[in-house]
């Protein structure tokens, strides 16, 4: 079946990454854009995941996963190949209303992490719904190919446009017809 599609806000929510390889690190550099508050728990790190350390765009906590440590978090990333701790933690968060994906392993997950497309505030993302990531991961790449160049500008100007049209039908059927002329469709 597949997954419905939602975007959330992340900024300053506090997002708890299990794991410290580099399977984690491509998990955090994909959330980073979106503003969470985001620790990382693990006996070790990439030098990358360092380096966010360092930089002070991620927290890191040295040592082995505990329970409690995702108690309060609204997102929890699970970036190890322990099948019985995945589940474990999947379990908790499921009880606790915690978004919850575990890398690679859909049975334990309440949300998928698609593959996504980022131009400014323009975020597209696909999945299949954890059946087939690879694909997911062409479609992406097929995406950003195909992308106009100047999408962020297009989108500039048409939030700035849109701010100055009164609400309503006849807004709606305006901006489709100047998105469809800015973007040549």
């Amino acid at each position: 079946m597949p997954h419905f599609p939602a975007f959330i806000n992340l900024e300053g929510k506090k997002v708890v990454v299990v794991g410290g390889g580099v399977v984690a690190e491509r998990k955090i550099e994909k959330l980073l854009p979106f503003k969470p508050s985001i620790k990382v728990i693990s006996p070790a790190f990439t030098a990358g995941i360092e380096k966010l350390r360092r930089e002070g765009r991620v927290s890191i906590v040295k040592r082995k996963f505990m329970l409690p440590d995702i108690r309060d978090a609204f997102m929890v990333i699970v970036a190890v190949d322990n099948i019985k701790l995945q589940k474990r933690i999947y379990e908790y968060c499921k009880k606790r209303r915690i978004l919850c994906n575990a890398v690679d392993s859909p049975d334990f997950c309440t949300f998928i992490f698609p593959a996504l497309v980022i131009r400014g505030d323009i975020v597209i993302g696909i999945s299949t719904s954890g059946k087939v990531p690879a694909l997911s991961r062409s479609l992406r790449e097929y995406v950003q190919k195909a992308l106009p160049e100047n999408l962020e500008q297009v989108k500039e100007k048409l939030e700035t446009m849109r701010r100055n049209i009164p609400k309503g039908e006849e807004r709606q059927r305006l901006m489709v017809k100047l998105s469809r002329r800015l973007l040549n469709l």
